[in-house]
């Protein structure tokens, strides 16, 4: 029998569970008697130990506190980025820079792109945001103090937002963002700061940078609606409220030609224009009477 190559990230799973067990084990905590201390049940506990599902940053922080390894806290999370094949979860890089480097990286990232693109279903991109709405967004239960708690966080990562913001000016960009209607109606924000940011969205829209494209509650979603931003051809980034995970050109081909073809369906599906300007309207005047 011809056995497999291992995976390449095979081996750094192997040695990040084994760490987790190692200490349990040094803790002399049974695997039910760990779980029920960090707030799980046994058969996730096992599962985890067993790498049929993977532990999240929350678990493995509370893992490492009640073996009494707190002060491995950060390194065990760079395991686990490196044990998921090196993608690298967006609170595990807060944690330790904070909210505001991240967001330069990404602008960084931005910059050096001729086209920025970005669909988003249920909340406005960053790259298109308020103070105002980033403000509130970022305040939400699992929004940035999840992650950084430092009192100025929030304020720090609403200026590196709008910082990104000036590559809409930029005449030899394309920044081609998609949302959906719901994104347009969508509560999370006061009703004020909502209003606001749609008046963004009608000037924005003008911009010769700028194809923003509105899919309305009357058109036909050509594909799964999940958030994904994508910088030319070489990258596209997929967003979880945990999570972000890069596809790459060199190291997932296949996996981004995909999420490309993707966004470019729902650029098609989308209204853009005066059609787009129409539905922003629409959704402005609607929540307008209602305050």
């Amino acid at each position: 029998m011809t056995i497999p190559p291992s995976h390449p990230g095979s081996a750094r799973k192997d040695a990040f569970l084994a760490r987790l067990i190692a200490m349990r084990k040094a803790a002399g905590l049974s695997g039910n008697a760990l779980a029920k201390r960090i707030g799980i049940g046994q058969p996730h506990l096992w599962k985890i130990e067993h790498g049929e599902t993977w532990p999240t940053e929350n678990t493995v922080r509370a893992w490492a506190r009640e073996t009494d390894n707190e002060q491995e806290i950060e390194s065990l999370m760079e395991a686990l980025a490196e044990a998921r094949g090196g993608e690298r979860s967006f609170s595990v890089e807060i944690s330790q820079h904070g909210g505001a480097a991240f967001e330069d990286r990404v602008g960084r990232a931005e910059l050096r792109a001729t086209r920025v693109g970005e669909f988003s279903s249920a909340v406005v991109p960053g790259i298109l945001q308020t103070a105002d709405y980033a403000r509130h967004l970022l305040g939400v239960a699992s929004g940035l103090t999840a992650w950084d708690p430092r009192e100025n966080a929030i304020e720090e990562k609403v200026a590196a937002r709008l910082r990104r913001q000036e590559i809409l000016y930029d005449p030899g960009k394309r920044v081609q963002v998609v949302i959906t209607e719901y994104v347009l109606r969508c509560r999370i924000v006061p009703a004020p700061v909502l209003i606001a940011q749609l008046g963004k969205l009608l000037a924005v829209l003008r911009l010769p940078s700028v194809e923003l494209g509105v899919i309305g509650f009357d058109q036909r979603v050509p594909t799964y609606p999940y958030g994904v931003r994508v910088l030319d051809d070489e990258l596209a980034v997929v967003e979880s409220p945990v999570d972000e995970h890069e596809y790459t050109a060199a190291e997932k081909p296949k996996d981004l030609a995909t999420l490309l073809e993707q966004f470019n369906e729902m650029r098609l599906a989308a209204s853009t224009g005066a059609e787009a300007e129409t539905i922003i309207q629409g959704a402005l005047d609607h929540l307008q009477r209602l305050v």
